[in-house]
C-alpha cells in the first residue's frame, strides 16, 4: 500500500488486495490487516458487501516503510523541514511555499510535513479543503516555534 502511494497521504484501498496478492487467501489477508491495525498503520472499516474491511493507510504505514520503500526517512525528513519552519515561518503559510522550498517531490514531503503539523496548535493549522497536503498550511505564534525546538530535539541523534 505504501508502495503504490504516489503522494505520500493516506489512502483507501479495499477488495483489490485480494487481486494484489494472489497467493493468499482472504483469512490471511484479513489477519494481516487486523495486525497492520493493531500496530497503527491502518484503520479498518467493516462494511457489509466487500470481502475485505475498507483500509486507510495512516502516516505510522510511511513512517514505518519508506526508508527501505523510497531510501527516505520521513522522520528525518520532518525534522529537515521543522528547522526550516523555526528558521523562516512565514514558509508555513502555504504548505505549497515550503514543498517548492525544501525541492522534495511530494511523495517525500506529505509524509515528513504530517509528522510536523501536530506540532502546531490547533487554531494555527489551516483546513484541509484540498487533497493535495495533510494541511494547507500552519501560522506559527512563539509557542509553535517551541514546540518544534523541542520536536528537533527529540528526534535528532
Amino acid at each position: 500500500m505504501a508502495e503504490r502511494c504516489v503522494d505520500g497521504l493516506p489512502g483507501h484501498f479495499d477488495d483489490e488486495l485480494l487481486t494484489a496478492f494472489p497467493d493468499e487467501d482472504r483469512k490471511s489477508i484479513s489477519l494481516a490487516l487486523a495486525e497492520l491495525e493493531a500496530e497503527g498503520l491502518v484503520t479498518l472499516s467493516h462494511v457489509i458487501g466487500p470481502h475485505l474491511p475498507r483500509v486507510r493507510t495512516t502516516v505510522d504505514l510511511f513512517v514505518s516503510c519508506d526508508a527501505a520503500i523510497t531510501g527516505q526517512d520521513p522522520v528525518e525528513d520532518s525534522v529537515v523541514l521543522a528547522r526550516m519552519l523555526i528558521d523562516n515561518p512565514r514558509l508555513g503559510g502555504n504548505t505549497r511555499n515550503l514543498e517548492q522550498a525544501v525541492g522534495w517531490e511530494r511523495r517525500r514531503f506529505n509524509p515528513a510535513f504530517a509528522l510536523v503539523v501536530p506540532n502546531v496548535a490547533e487554531g494555527r493549522v489551516r483546513a484541509s479543503i484540498q487533497n493535495e497536503y495533510p494541511t494547507m498550511g500552519v501560522l506559527l505564534a512563539d509557542e509553535d516555534i517551541v514546540q518544534l525546538r523541542r520536536y528537533v530535539q527529540r528526534h535528532t541523534r
